[in-house]
């Protein structure tokens, strides 16, 4: 088989970006737009909180960017939590 780019294998797709979107967001720190999500930081660039609506941690603070997007992906792909955030979670009444 020959090279250049001639594959019977698509290219895969294009891995999700986080694009900054306010060098000082509502929170003091950057603001950040993910997969439909929006992240907030604190100035410390420490303490990033997750909106999305659909998403059962929205509106909830984590440590850092990374984290969140962790998260992120874990519920866009898998619709799931980390184990350790769905034990003994509680149900409103």
């Amino acid at each position: 088989m020959s090279g250049g780019g001639n594959s019977i294998f698509p290219d895969p797709p294009e891995p999700p970006q986080l694009v900054k979107t306010a060098e000082e967001g509502p929170w003091g720190g950057a603001s950040y737009s993910y997969r439909g999500a929006r992240i907030e930081c604190a100035p410390s660039g420490y303490v990033g909180g997750l909106f999305m609506p659909e998403h059962p941690l929205h509106g909830r603070n984590f440590g850092v960017v990374g984290t969140v997007t962790s998260l992120i992906d874990l519920w866009t792909n898998a619709d799931q939590l980390p184990s350790y955030m769905r034990q003994g979670r509680k149900t409103p009444a």
